[in-house]
């Protein structure tokens, strides 16, 4: 892995996401799983994907001229009062699934991911900073904001699907290939 400057890399791999929807999010383990473009068979015969995704660990939200919509610590907040979180419950185990839900309004069951069925969500424009962050200004009066706080660990990447990962670590971007 070799560290790069972060700011155009990042740049970079980020304007490859104009014109495309935000198309699929789930979660796998921890990790907030957001991709992008048509969806499509995964090469390995088994689930979905974008053309591109982001593997995001680290603080992000969806916000709106009125507020937050939804973010990381939603996935800690009970879906509704007097409900529990319930993180077996993939469609509604939390307050962040329910807002997703209601964002992108359409579930597959078979991947256990929530699927863009609107026209919204479509990146128009994309930044970053000096730390690793990223804003994505979305149709629809949307935008994704990624914000890493590691100091140490893998705060989040960006995954051409099939191809390179820039991965943001502890303020700094390194490209890797896989393998």
């Amino acid at each position: 892995m070799t560290e790069l400057d972060i700011q155009p890399l990042l740049n970079d791999a980020l304007q490859a996401l104009v014109g495309l929807p935000l198309s699929i999010a789930r979660d796998v383990a921890d990790m907030k799983v957001l991709h992008f473009g048509v969806i499509r068979p995964h090469s390995s015969g088994r689930g979905t994907v974008g053309s591109h995704a982001f593997h995001i660990q680290c603080p992000w939200r969806i916000v709106t001229e009125e507020g937050v919509l939804t973010g990381a610590s939603d996935r800690f907040a009970p879906p509704s009062e007097g409900a529990e979180v319930n993180d077996e419950d993939k469609r509604s185990g939390n307050l962040q699934r329910v807002r997703i839900q209601s964002l992108l309004n359409g579930y597959d069951s078979s991947t256990k991911s929530y699927v863009n069925a609107t026209d919204n969500l479509v990146v128009i424009s994309v930044s970053s900073d000096k730390w690793g962050g990223a804003d994505l200004l979305l149709s629809g009066g949307y935008r994704l904001q990624i914000f890493p706080d590691s100091s140490l660990d893998e705060d989040w990447r960006v995954i051409e699907t099939g191809g390179p990962h820039i991965v943001i670590e502890a303020g700094r971007a390194a490209t890797v290939y896989p393998e």
